[in-house]
């Protein structure tokens, strides 16, 4: 029994034993495993050394707190860079861009993320490298061999050049000229004394650079040339000497400009354009909308807090993303815009963001309107309860009540373009104004305080009741007529854009002279002949002479007989003729036969000019008139009364200035003049063109012109007696009539430019 006991006790000591020493055992391997764990998760980026070796080649060491593994790497031709992903490490450096600058290295950034640490290294080029590892260390070895081709190419090339040169003949620039062209572009005209000289033409830093290769320049125009004041893109021209070439650089004012060169028979002219409307804008919709610094990501199954998080870093910006943003995605972005990536990771999501500054806000599409739509429901209670100011706006180049009526949302429009339809609009808004100050007054009362926003004045209304007016609820204009100033009384926010408003609107508007010239050329011809006949009774004795001329049909030897000298036959002389041949062609009986020959014969060359001129401002209509008013009477139940009718010169014209400096025009030219006195009374000839027309500047155009031509043949005769033979003419009366009128009307515009304007 009590040997039992004893081995009872052995035994159970034994078992006491080994469950101690269980215990320590597992002690001791979970202590070693924490240690390895430890271990395994400390690695670490601690420092990186840069190390120049021979045949120019560079070293890059990473290293680390223990040993690691040979990392995955890859690269990018454009932007040059090395990217190398580290398994389970981590960096433990101040700062995540750190620049170098020196071997081709330009900088290095390590971004941490899911458990990974990615070495991004920018370079200035992309050139042969090798990566290794050698214990904790990670080397990267940047071969120098495409950069010595690249300087031994680029030594090449500028022995090349030289050589050319060389084989260039000896030219040489005569002169060097600016000028303004007509569509306001830069001319820069470069005599060359030979033909054939080499020009090579490229931009650089933003300027044109014209290169001349064995050229010598005149210390004359070896200078710096200040064009600003011909009001061109360009604002400096300089040129210079470099060793055996010529350099001549044109500093354009900015960006917006396109340039032409054309070389012909020794003269190299290049012309420097501003860019259009049009070509602007279709630029700015070509322009790549994403600016940001270019990375590569290749995540799959990551979260987009961490992206997010990566973003931050590389970015170096503060994201404040919202506790609703879950969720994972897999993404391989190679060498894009940061900025890009940010854009198509949130629209993935269903994420928006708001930035302010360097500080961007990530949130769910809807928490981000409703935050956008709580602010602007703040604003219009700020705006509703903002204290008003008022503001004395001096108008220099418009009339303030026109202002007065844009502010009320009335469109400028009117019949000559030169003023805004206002309308009968001051008592209405006058009265509309004063109810509400009434109703501003009763703070109390919410039925009142809701119609702060009815604020009068006619046109501030449009379709659907919108509201085009620039004046908030509360806000009131006025207008001193005797200094033309603009009175507005509203919150700073929208005094502020009234300013902005007439700055852009009250300017100098450019002037246009138009002269007219009218041409009325008259070429005319008349000629009549006609002829008198008959028999006359002499009386007398009858002595008589058988033949007398002088004009004077019969004849008598007795004159002072009181004869009566009657043609029988016909009489077809011309009226009030210019001469006349009489004569008598025999007598007997007391009886004698009369002949009297008349004749007339008109020619008329005349022109009549008339020169109208005009000045307006553009898009106003404007006119002159220059006239007589001719008297004439008329008879009627009332007696003899005097009329007046107007014959006038007349022009107007309504210019319009286009973007590219033609000229539209609206013309209406007319010219009246005195006509025949007919039985009704005066007749005026009336002149008149109305039409449009587009022409450039200074060019003269005919608008139209008229051309008339009359040719008259009339033979007035006696029936039977023309046709006989001999005698015949003697009963014919011959008018002969060719008349031609031609009008033409030209027209000149030209912009009156103001030199200290263009300046």
């Amino acid at each position: 029994m009590i040997n039992m006991n004893i081995q009872q006790s052995g035994f159970c000591m034994s078992f006491m034993k080994q469950k101690a020493l269980l215990h320590v055992l597992a002690l001791i391997i979970l202590i070693f495993g924490k240690v390895s764990l430890v271990w395994a998760e400390d690695i670490a980026l601690t420092s990186v050394n840069l190390n120049t070796l021979s045949g120019d080649n560079v070293q890059l060491s990473f290293e680390m707190t223990d040993d690691i593994n040979m990392p995955k790497v890859f690269h990018t031709d454009s932007p040059a860079r090395i990217v190398l992903d580290f398994i389970g490490t981590k960096s433990a450096l101040k700062q995540k861009k750190n620049t170098i600058n020196a071997g081709g290295v330009n900088s290095f950034v390590a971004i941490e993320a899911a458990g990974r640490l990615r070495i991004v290294i920018n370079l200035l080029k992309l050139v042969p490298y090798e990566v290794k590892v050698e214990g904790n260390h990670a080397i990267v070895i940047l071969r120098s061999s495409g950069k010595v081709a690249r300087e031994s190419h680029k030594k090449l090339s500028e022995k090349t050049l030289t050589q050319f040169a060389a084989l260039i003949p000896k030219q040489a620039i005569n002169k060097i000229d600016f000028r303004r062209g007509k569509k306001g572009e830069g001319r820069l005209l470069i005599s060359l004394s030979n033909p054939n000289t080499v020009v090579n033409t490229q931009e650089k830093s933003g300027k044109i650079e014209l290169t001349f290769l064995n050229t010598q320049l005149p210390d004359l125009y070896a200078k710096k040339m200040d064009v600003l004041d011909f009001a061109t893109p360009v604002s400096m021209v300089e040129a210079k000497k470099v060793g055996s070439k010529v350099k001549i650089l044109i500093t354009p004012i900015d960006g917006n400009y396109a340039y032409t060169s054309f070389q012909s028979d020794g003269l190299l002219s290049v012309d420097i354009r501003p860019i259009t409307t049009a070509e602007e804008e279709e630029k700015r919709r070509g322009k790549f909308p994403y600016s940001g610094e270019r990375l590569s990501l290749s995540f799959h199954d990551i979260e987009v807090r961490s992206v997010l998080q990566i973003l931050a870093d590389f970015t170096d910006l503060n994201i404040i993303v919202n506790d609703s943003v879950t969720g994972n995605l897999t993404l391989r972005l190679n060498d894009v815009p940061w900025d890009q990536a940010l854009d198509f990771i949130l629209k993935a999501q269903g994420l928006a963001k708001r930035q302010a500054g360097n500080v961007i806000l990530v949130a769910p599409t809807a928490e981000i309107s409703k935050l956008e739509q709580e602010e602007l429901d703040a604003m219009q209670v700020v705006e509703r309860l903002e204290p008003l100011k008022t503001e004395y706006i001096q108008i220099n180049y418009a009339k303030a009540k026109n202002f007065r009526n844009i502010l009320l949302g009335n469109s400028s429009i009117s019949s000559d373009g030169c003023a805004v339809s206002s309308g009968n609009i001051n008592s209405k808004f006058q009265q509309n104004t004063q109810g509400n100050q009434g109703n501003q007054g009763n703070q109390g009362n919410q039925g009142n305080q809701g119609n702060l926003g009815n604020r009068g004045g006619i046109g501030s209304k449009g379709v659907g009741g919108a509201n085009y007016a620039l004046l908030s609820a509360r806000g009131t204009a006025l207008v001193d007529s005797r200094t033309n100033t603009l009175i507005v009384k509203d919150t700073s926010k929208q005094l502020e854009e009234i300013r902005k408003m007439i700055l852009i609107l009250d300017r100098r508007v450019d002037q246009v002279l138009i002269e007219a010239r009218i041409v009325i050329a008259e070429d005319g011809f008349a000629q009549e002949l006609g002829v008198k006949f008959g028999a006359a009774y002499t009386g007398g004795d009858g002595v008589n002479t058988s033949f007398k001329a002088g004009g004077t049909t019969g004849g008598s030897t007795n004159p002072g007989d009181g004869d009566i000298v009657s043609p029988i036959l016909s009489n077809l002389a011309v009226t009030n003729p210019y001469g006349a041949l009489g004569m008598t062609l025999a007598d007997g009986a007391n009886y004698v036969l009369n002949l009297e020959i008349t004749a007339l014969q008109d020619d008329r060359k005349a022109e009549f000019v008339s020169n109208p001129k005009v000045l307006t401002s553009d898009r106003c209509k404007a006119s002159i008139e220059q006239g007589v008013e001719i008297p004439f009477q008329t008879v009627s139940q009332n007696g003899t009364q005097t009329q007046f009718k107007d014959a006038k010169i007349i022009l107007e014209v309504t210019p319009q200035i286009t973007p590219n400096g033609s000229i539209i025009m609206l013309l209406r030219i007319a010219k009246d003049s005195p006509g025949d006195i007919t039985p009704g009374g005066l007749a005026i000839n009336s002149r008149e063109i109305n039409t449009s027309v587009q022409i450039e500047d200074g060019e003269t155009v005919v608008l139209g012109g008229v051309y008339e031509g009359d040719t008259v043949n009339i033979v007035n005769s006696v029936p039977w007696f023309k046709d006989l033979p001999l005698v015949g003419w003697m009963f014919r009366k011959t008018i002969k009539s060719d008349v031609k009128k031609e009008l033409l009307i030209f027209i000149t515009p030209k912009v009156v430019k103001d030199s200290m304007r263009m300046r």
